[in-house]
């Protein structure tokens, strides 16, 4: 089961998301500087090897780029703008220019605080990048195990079958999270309970053709979940897409421990005013 020194662990999504600079290094550092006892990133592999942050597919969604990171070298990635959104704060100023991160830069910072959590999102596909997506997943966990950082490393991916490879090779090396209902993460060969002991859940509709209409994003869990998940000695970890702050009240209630925040600040602020993070 998942532990940490907190009552309620708060893990900084994509870093933070409020200053438009989501997956880079100012985002990151901001969260950990903030005081969050995890980070969430999204790892893509460039064309020739190298690991990025990145959640989206377009590169133009969040960067001066254009095309996949799989299209590009690390060079051509490096001399992108990830800070084309930045938006500063009162309380907090940004860069106008920024390269895109890598792993690499991550795994430097995650060194310098060593009870720094990390939730790392495999986000290259089989389904749409064929072995690609494998090579990727090979040279995340095979960078993560090199820099030290397996036993407070969860790995995830919506593709259940990555998971379960990285879990058939490298075995209790990582944590593994999955996303409940398991139905989501697609075919496997082995029950994701037998290896997870996270599991993000999304109230997501499943259509008659078998996929998932994810609109349905916002709408709290029923307390069955957590209750479901808790008995089979697995962590509920509560997304960062709720918009009422008493929603994190009941997960919390239900038995969550783990909550994703997009604003690591507010989530943080709410918590240690109810005494349940320092």
């Amino acid at each position: 089961m998942f532990e940490c020194k907190e009552k309620v662990a708060v893990c900084g999504h994509r870093g933070e998301r409020v200053h438009g600079m989501e997956n880079t290094m100012t985002a990151m550092k901001r969260a950990v500087d903030l005081g969050v006892d995890m980070i969430e990133t999204d790892v893509r592999m460039s064309r020739d090897g190298n690991l990025f942050l990145m959640h989206n597919k377009e590169l133009s969604d969040l960067t001066s780029g254009s095309g996949f990171v799989s299209d590009h070298t690390y060079e051509e990635l490096r001399n992108m703008n990830a800070a084309v959104h930045a938006s500063p704060t009162e309380d907090f100023d940004v860069p106008s220019c920024e390269p895109i991160a890598s792993l690499d830069e991550l795994l430097e910072l995650a060194a310098d605080h060593p009870d720094l959590m990390l939730n790392i999102e495999l986000k290259d596909m089989p389904s749409v990048n064929g072995a690609f997506a494998y090579e990727s997943a090979d040279r995340t966990a095979s960078t993560l195990a090199r820099h030290g950082v397996g036993k407070r490393t969860w790995i995830n991916s919506f593709s259940g079958a990555l998971v379960q490879h990285i879990h058939h090779v490298y075995g209790d090396e990582f944590h593994y999270h999955g996303f409940y209902p398991w139905p989501i993460m697609g075919t496997m060969d082995t029950e994701p309970e037998s290896f997870c002991d996270v599991a993000c859940m999304l109230n997501w509709k499943m259509r008659d053709d078998g996929t998932f209409d994810t609109s349905t994003i916002s709408v709290p869990c029923p307390q069955r979940w957590y209750t479901t998940l808790l008995r089979k000695g697995i962590m509920p970890l509560t997304t960062s897409f709720y918009t009422s702050m008493e929603t994190y009240d009941d997960a919390v209630r239900w038995g969550s421990r783990i909550i994703m925040a997009d604003d690591p600040k507010k989530m943080l602020d709410y918590f240690r005013k109810k005494g349940l993070h320092s």
